[in-house]
């Protein structure tokens, strides 16, 4: 696996150098040296990438190697890989139209032309949109006001307001952006609700990336206590152990820090809130994902002694598991999800996530069953969002006649 991803990056690298290389940089200039350095930047990210998948750098102490290569990486790939790919295509037309003939005086026809400021533009953009996600987006924090409806919510619970954020993944914040930590409790202890929810993914592959960070995680408080489930990133799934016994301890060393902080870890358990003679359930389930993400949830076990009709709010990290298991198993009214990171990139409402997950970010309702799939607040991998603002929903439920707001 680790070989693959090695070979996409150098072959990602490769192509557009030697594209542009060919078309473009041996025509200006006839000199070894120049003609070298245009291969240099290229060839210390190769090594950069080998190095960093020969040390298994997906380790706590390494994150902030891989967040700042990945910034090198796409910020000078993705442009001249746009380029290549739009000139190309100029080039290609102007082949199969003029046979590859110029003009009068020697220029490139209009095709060449036109595709070639195409390429230029996006590419352009394109470091543009890398830049400020991975410099500002990922900081630009928004709380996401939303009101859900339903006939069957208690009447004491009528106006109860959650605080709603998934996806942490404190490890990449260990690239000098540790404060940022302290920034998301505080946003979320000032929205003063009655209880807040965490759908997963504290870490990115192991407990040790929580080290240092229990002062603020402790300081998260809500009247009603705050509430937490497992990612699949909590499952240390990402490293490769000698034993398994040695994943297992990881696991249970990360489930002992959640607890630590006075959060509410529920692993396929529930709470029983009390108002006067009412009552509201939260609930949480242990990742229930397709493969190859863990599948552990055991909805039957999560509601053991609960009657059908009662109000649920259930937390499951996948929104896939929703339409799998939730909707035809249960009458569960609310369930909240993460995972997606809205692909950590929209644009017009839309992300490449959505060819892939039907639920991905926002409500979605099926009858009086409601899903809610936040964005999430942190990123994995790639500290950069654009769009997708790292999110925390604040959702306030109400007893009228089924709707979205």
């Amino acid at each position: 696996m680790l070989l693959r991803i090695l070979l996409l990056i150098i072959l990602l690298l490769v192509l557009p150098d030697t594209y542009i290389y060919l078309m473009y940089i041996r025509r200006w200039t006839k000199r070894f040296w120049p003609r070298l350095l245009w291969f240099v930047p290229s060839f210390v990210l190769a090594i950069a990438a080998a190095a960093i998948i020969s040390s298994n750098d997906m380790k706590a102490e390494h994150q902030a190697w891989v967040s700042i290569f990945m910034y090198v990486f796409l910020a000078l790939c993705a442009p001249k890989a746009l380029f290549m790919l739009f000139d190309g295509i100029g080039q290609g037309i102007n082949g199969m139209v003029t046979g590859g003939a110029k003009t009068r005086d020697g220029y490139d026809c209009i095709f060449v032309r036109i595709f070639r400021i195409i390429g230029m533009a996006l590419a352009m953009f394109a470091f543009a949109l890398l830049t400020l996600g991975y410099f500002v987006g990922r900081h630009y924090y928004v709380i996401h006001q939303q009101t859900f409806y339903f006939p069957d919510l208690p009447k004491q619970f009528d106006g109860y307001r959650i605080a709603h954020f998934s996806d942490m993944h404190i490890g990449t914040l260990r690239d000098g952006h540790d404060k940022d930590v302290k920034t998301m409790v505080n946003l979320i202890n000032a929205q003063h609700c009655d209880a807040i929810l965490f759908t997963g993914d504290l870490v990115n592959h192991e407990s040790c990336e929580l080290d240092g960070f229990r002062r603020d995680l402790s300081k998260l408080h809500a009247p009603d206590g705050v509430y937490a489930v497992m990612g699949n990133h909590d499952y240390s799934m990402y490293l490769d152990y000698a034993d398994e016994k040695d994943r297992e301890a990881d696991v249970k060393e990360l489930q002992r820090r959640v607890r630590s902080y006075g959060w509410n870890l529920l692993l396929n358990e529930h709470r029983i809130l009390r108002r006067g003679n009412d009552s509201l359930v939260i609930a949480g389930v242990e990742n229930d994902g397709l493969p190859p993400w863990p599948s552990l949830g055991d909805l039957p076990k999560t509601m053991k002694g609960l009657k059908r009709s009662c109000f649920t709010i259930l937390m499951s990290h996948d929104p896939t598991h929703w339409r799998r298991n939730i909707i035809p198993q249960t009458s569960i009214q609310l369930t909240l999800s993460g995972h997606t990171h809205a692909g950590q990139f929209k644009v017009f409402g839309w992300s490449p996530v959505a060819l892939r997950y039907r639920e991905w970010s926002g409500a979605y309702n099926e009858g009086n069953q409601i899903l809610n799939v936040s964005d999430g607040i942190g990123a994995v991998l790639f500290p950069f969002r654009f769009g997708a603002w790292p999110e925390v929903s604040v959702i306030t439920l109400r007893r009228t006649k089924s709707k979205l707001h």
